[in-house]
């Protein structure tokens, strides 16, 4: 049995790291999820930063990981509230994911956000022998 762990990249307008891991607090506080990492992407866009936040998901893989993933995305994504449609996942083992990309919807969670990837992933430790970046704030409390 194998535990799935969520990550959620959420792609924000921000002019900097502070303002974007600020953007994402009410979901961090809303869902128990940390920053796992925030990165520049302004050479995609101007001012675009991808702040990615990670939590364990309830779902556990037994014989049908593929089942199991696809639950594990949709059920957070239902979590986020009422206007949230159940989502399409697209799933290949050890991952499934989804993208949220109105951003009509996604600005009540995080304000300047332009979409939203949840991945589910099977096993430990999506990243191999990756750690969680320090999480400690970079701007005053």
């Amino acid at each position: 049995m194998d535990d799935l762990v969520l990550l959620i990249t959420v792609v924000v307008e921000a002019a900097d790291e502070q303002q974007a891991r600020a953007a994402c607090d009410a979901l961090i506080s809303r869902t128990g999820a940390q920053v796992l990492d925030a990165r520049d992407c302004s050479d995609e866009e101007p001012e675009c930063w991808a702040v990615v936040i990670t939590l364990p998901s309830a779902e556990k893989a037994t014989h049908n990981v593929s089942a199991a993933l696809a639950r594990a995305v949709r059920t957070f994504v239902r979590g986020l509230g009422d206007g949230f449609p159940t989502p399409r996942v697209a799933c290949e083992p050890p991952t499934a994911w989804t993208v949220l990309d109105e951003p009509e919807l996604i600005n009540g969670l995080v304000p300047g956000a332009e979409r939203v990837l949840v991945e589910a992933w099977a096993g430990d430790d999506p990243f191999g022998a990756g750690t969680l970046r320090d999480n400690s704030p970079s701007r005053p409390s």
